[in-house]
């Protein structure tokens, strides 16, 4: 990890070369683009817990979303996308993520909600999936 200036202890991992499809005119990542590496790793990371994402079954929501862009990246090259849980309540928990390269270049940090998906109601997240989380480092909140 020390190749990409990682510091801390990130749970899941991905490396990625940018694409040019990521790209805006001048061949900087797109703001937009960061916000999909982490909503990919969002998403490998909930069906890694054991859930789902069909419709009768209940699924995180993004609840809020905080990015700061510290550094430009650039076409073709390679980044360490990395998340964490943070914190963790009865139907929520907190997810950060942080992308690098020669030092850390992005971090966001996002709310999410555990909704059924035929109802939209809030559902507690099972036994085991709380488990996982507090074992990746999240910290139990109320």
């Amino acid at each position: 990890m020390s190749d990409w200036g990682v510091e801390g202890d990130w749970a899941v991992r991905k490396q990625h070369q940018v694409l040019w499809g990521e790209c805006d005119l001048y061949g900087h990542a797109n703001h937009t683009t960061y916000l999909r590496w982490c909503e990919d790793l969002r998403c490998s990371h909930w069906l890694a817990l054991g859930g789902s994402f069909a419709p009768e079954d209940f699924g995180p929501v993004l609840g809020s979303l905080e990015a700061k862009y510290l550094k430009p990246l650039v076409y073709d090259q390679p980044v360490l996308i990395t998340m964490r849980p943070a914190s963790l309540r009865r139907t929520s928990w907190v997810e950060e993520y942080a992308v690098w390269n020669d030092g850390l270049c992005f971090t966001c940090k996002s709310l999410l909600v555990a909704v059924q998906g035929s109802s939209g109601q809030k559902v507690p997240l099972p036994e085991v999936m709380r488990a996982r989380l507090l074992a990746e480092g999240a910290k139990a909140e109320g």
